[in-house]
Formats: structure tokens, C-alpha cells, sequence
């Protein structure tokens, strides 16, 4: 899965010169002594070296820095160190800390092979593809209006964690944020976010949507 949706994201099949080799994972293990656990193997081997999911917004830890606290393995870093994120050695469930030290974990209630597929998602919408825009002022009905229209254009949606929705068409990304009752944020807009000029300005030809620049 980690495979097919970053050649789905890029545009084009990955290379070996896209991950990690085997040698610099087993390394990783022997520093820590521990295995790593196989999706996040698999992760670091297929896409470990591409910045557009390893480094575009959060940060992933590189196998050698890795390490473990508190029973946990921290291999994800947010960009502005403000958290921390782990998974747990019993169950593979994801973690966060807002401290590493005297950390207090919460659980994100999402398993790490999912966890993975949607930062995937997520760093492309926060700052992996150069391209985005926002429509401003949007009002719940709006939105739901405007869900309800591109779902019939094959916008499939993606994730959906932690008051956090994004839907993918063709390597276009929608998203936004939502607060507990499931209307949209009213702290951000809803955004786009393209690889390309072309793409953008087709959506904001189609929807409207504001340059951020």
C-alpha cells in the first residue's frame, strides 16, 4: 500500500534510489536493539529518501536517529518541535508527546500502517506539492454543497482523522479541518493543494479557489 499510494502522489513508479537499503534499516536495529516495526520498514525502504514525504512539513526521524521512550518508538517529529510522535511496541498503535522528556503519550487511536498512508496524503497538502490555494468564508451549507459536487467528479476521500479531511482526485488534494461537531474550522479556509501551475489553475478556474501567495 505504501508503494501504490506514492506513485500515486508522484506521478511516477519509485526507484531503489527512493528508500533506504535493507543494510541501513538492519543497522538501525542493531543500534537500538529492537526490530522496527515492518510497515515502518517498509516506509523508510520505499520512500525514505524523498523529502516530499520524509521532510515536506512534519519531519521523519532518519533510521540511524531513531529511538525508543517509554516503550515507544519516536520516528516522527512536528516541524516546529512542538510534538512528537511514537508507536507502541505492544499493539502498533500511534502516540504523540509534546516532550520527549518527562513525555506524556497520547494515543492517536490510529494504527501505524494508517497513520502512514494519511502523513503520506498530509505532507503533500502541507507544503509537499508547491501549488496551493483557499476559498474563504465558506458556511457549512456551502460546504457540504461543494463536498457533494466534487464526490460526483471521483474525489475519493483519504483521510479522514482527527477533525482532519482530505480528498484526492488525479494527485489534486482537497482538505480541511473541522471542529468537534463536524462543521468546517472556523479558524482556516478550505484548501487545495496541486503539483503543478496546470493543476491549480484548472481549480481555481473550476472552483474558485485564492492563490495563498
Amino acid at each position: 500500500m505504501i508503494r501504490q499510494i506514492a506513485e500515486k502522489l508522484l506521478g511516477r513508479l519509485l526507484t531503489n534510489n527512493d528508500g533506504f537499503d535493507v543494510e541501513t534499516i538492519e543497522n538501525a536495529e542493531t543500534k537500538l536493539g529492537q526490530s522496527i516495526p515492518a510497515i515502518l520498514k517498509e516506509f523508510y525502504i520505499t520512500v525514505g529518501k524523498l523529502d516530499i514525504f520524509m521532510s515536506s512539513f512534519q519531519r521523519f526521524l532518519k533510521p540511524e536517529d531513531l529511538f525508543y521512550e517509554d516503550e515507544k518508538l519516536v520516528f516522527l517529529e512536528e516541524n516546529q518541535n512542538v510534538c512528537y510522535w511514537g508507536v507502541s511496541t505492544a499493539d502498533t498503535l500511534v502516540y504523540q508527546t509534546q516532550s520527549i522528556d518527562n513525555a506524556v503519550w497520547y494515543s492517536e487511536e490510529i494504527l501505524l500502517s494508517d497513520f502512514l498512508q494519511m502523513i503520506m496524503y498530509g505532507q503533500c497538502a502541507e507544503g509537499g506539492y508547491p501549488f496551493s490555494g483557499a476559498i474563504y468564508d465558506m458556511d457549512q451549507d456551502e460546504l457540504t454543497e461543494f463536498i457533494e459536487e466534487i464526490t460526483t467528479k471521483d474525489w475519493q476521500k483519504v483521510v479522514d482523522h482527527n477533525n482532519w479531511i482530505i480528498y484526492e482526485n488525479d494527485r489534486k488534494l482537497i482538505w480541511y479541518f473541522t471542529d468537534d461537531n463536524g462543521n468546517l474550522s472556523e479558524d482556516y479556509p478550505l484548501f487545495v493543494s496541486t503539483p503543478t501551475k496546470e493543476d491549480f489553475l484548472k481549480m481555481e478556474e473550476e472552483f474558485g479557489f485564492s492563490d495563498l501567495d
